[in-house]
């Protein structure tokens, strides 16, 4: 049995802030489960990050007001939690006193999702991200399914939205794999109550008729819906999916090259993977390993 962990990065809408939408799931043996769950506890165990989401977006990205404090790497852990909390509470004044109410809204909830990592200095976020990276590209039986769209090469087709056509081609992958392993399997999606109820309608379609491509024999039940707080591959699928959408959109690398092997892989073909760009031809090493000319 195999456990497939799905989580998205990027927007879906077209109007938001990236190019892309990725949809990724990450997939492990059953019974496997408690040793590479036990592996990701240690590794956030030495970055004092015990019982904290990995939220990958937030964690990568600069915290200026932390950098604004003199000495921050010579404090310890305590008083550089503090010393930034005391930053916060001075801009958000300011933005108070300015009457930026929607400025001051968002600040606050930059702070309170960045709050559980302001121990950290950027250099060490990162360096959690990238252990964590390594962790999953070690294990032997994780394998990788995902799509990533261009969104202005999207097309309404077959009345899908973008996460639909999205979700039912990393199912579809997913269930090819499942058939050359001879293997069962089931999905578990992060909480998304805007496409919870679309996701599983779609699934018990494709239980009765199949996908566009494939029957679905080898998945069991509709996806399970979980809150990715509590659930620590969830939050890998986030930190994989993050760091492909990153590489396509700004050729990062590093973080990507870990996951990398990880992809499934048919004959020597990179099956588990697609970059879209509708009829847009691009060279990307995607298209190119994925035999798109």
């Amino acid at each position: 049995m195999y456990i497939l962990y799905v989580d998205e990065s990027g927007v879906e809408e077209g109007s938001g802030g990236t190019d892309h939408f990725v949809l990724l799931g990450l997939a492990i043996r059953a019974e496997r489960w408690k040793e590479h769950d036990h592996a990701l506890e240690a590794v956030k165990r030495e970055f004092h990050l015990e019982g904290v989401e990995i939220h990958t977006a937030w964690m990568a990205r600069r915290y200026v007001d932390q950098e604004k404090v003199e000495g921050l790497p010579d404090l310890d852990s305590g008083g550089r939690v503090a010393a930034a909390k005391k930053e916060r509470a001075a801009h958000a004044g300011v933005l108070g006193i300015q009457g930026a109410p929607e400025k001051l809204k968002a600040y606050r909830r930059y702070c309170r999702a960045t709050e559980p990592y302001l121990h950290l200095l950027r250099s060490e976020r990162l360096d959690c991200l990238d252990r964590l990276a390594s962790q999953i590209g070690q294990w032997d039986d994780a394998r990788i399914f995902a799509e990533a769209v261009s969104k202005s090469d999207f097309a309404n087709r077959r009345g899908l939205s973008l996460y639909e056509a999205a979700f039912e081609q990393v199912l579809t992958r997913f269930q090819s794999f499942l058939e050359r392993r001879r293997a069962t399997g089931i999905v578990v999606h992060d909480n998304n109550e805007k496409v919870a109820t679309r996701l599983t309608h779609m699934a018990r379609e494709f239980h009765r008729f199949g996908t566009f491509w494939k029957k679905i024999h080898n998945i069991v039940e509709t996806p399970l819906f979980v809150d990715s707080g509590l659930t620590a591959m969830i939050q890998m699928a986030d930190l994989a999916a993050y760091a492909l959408r990153r590489k396509i959109e700004n050729s990062e690398v590093d973080l990507w090259n870990r996951f990398e092997p990880r992809v499934d892989r048919s004959r020597g073909k990179l099956v588990g993977l697609r970059h879209f760009t509708g009829s847009r031809r691009c060279s990307c090493c995607i298209c190119k390993a994925h035999g798109r000319r």
